[in-house]
């Protein structure tokens, strides 16, 4: 099971969805449980890319002043890592990791070191589940280094590629 929490209109909403089948889900709505049929999906190049990169300096201006308090319990297992923060590179440019948005394994690396990479653009094809999935890009950039291989094993979170913004 996943819970998301959503806001819609400035008001939170926590939904937990649980897998029945490769396209059925139950979905809980505020106490409301619901049967959901996946009918279709399609890449959306608009459309916010997931796994996303805070930048730097982003991230730095949500970082709390003081001590942060006790974690609640996380949705991943225990074994997986979170993903890799971005981290300012010794050149200027600014750099974040590309990151595993499930286990699975590898199945190709569709870009190299150096190349210049388009919003949208498929850096990583992962296989999950017996299905491929395209990771890619969230903005225009530069590929500074690729962390995997094809058929390599990855978790969630594991670090897949490091790119930078041109």
């Amino acid at each position: 099971m996943r819970r998301y929490t959503l806001e819609v209109g400035g008001k939170p909403y926590v939904i937990d969805v649980q897998e029945v089948t490769a396209d059925r889900y139950r979905v809980e709505v505020e106490g409301q449980e619901y049967e959901v049929r996946l009918s279709g999906d399609e890449d959306l190049t608009e459309a916010r890319i997931s796994p996303e990169i805070v930048l730097a300096r982003e991230a730095a201006q949500h970082l709390p002043q003081t001590a942060p308090a006790a974690r609640p319990a996380t949705p991943f297992p225990a074994s997986s890592s979170p993903p890799s923060s971005p981290r300012p590179s010794t050149d200027g440019h600014i750099v974040g990791a590309l990151t595993a948005p499930m286990p699975g394994k590898i199945l190709s690396v569709e870009v190299k070191q150096g190349d210049r990479v388009s919003r949208g653009q498929t850096v990583v094809i992962l296989e999950a589940m017996k299905m491929k999935n395209a990771i890619k890009s969230p903005y225009d950039g530069v590929v500074l280094e690729i962390m995997v291989r094809a058929e390599q094993t990855v978790a969630y979170g594991d670090p897949l590629a490091q790119l930078g913004e041109e």
